[in-house]
């Protein structure tokens, strides 16, 4: 009779889940077992696959408003979630002036638009919570 593995070396373990295709996936592969989440926590490991996995785009937000990937965009199903979930009219804002998107990337307002403003107040909010 063969002997069983029983247990996979860390750095197999490693290899295999980089190749996962998705953060979600890891995120499964995590809870299936204290081993796998040891490796999929372990800072020098999420390093190595957020190189190898680029954030997925869903949008641009523009002066137009949010405009999702559509399909056949692999992040179109997400798109379209999140532009349901989310207010990106920022109607939750105070309506005493027009309020328009400066300069939006990687989910913080840099403020490096040329534009002259068109109201002298500065609001940092969250579509996705409304606040």
């Amino acid at each position: 009779m063969a002997p069983t593995l029983t247990e996979l070396p860390s750095g197999l373990l490693t290899e295999i889940l980089l190749r996962l295709p998705a953060p979600e996936d890891l995120a499964r592969a995590s809870a299936a077992c204290p081993a796998f989440r040891r490796v999929a926590t372990d800072g020098a490991f999420l390093r190595r696959f957020r190189r190898l996995h680029a954030p997925r785009l869903l949008a641009f937000l523009d002066l137009d408003g949010f405009q999702p990937a559509l399909p056949p965009h692999p992040s179109a199903p997400a798109a379209r979630a999140l532009a349901l979930a989310a207010d990106f009219s920022f109607s939750f804002l105070p309506s005493h002036c027009r309020w328009v998107p400066m300069d939006v990337r990687d989910g913080r307002d840099h403020g490096q638009d040329a534009r002259p403003p068109i109201c002298r107040e500065l609001a940092v909010c969250d579509p996705l919570h409304r606040r």
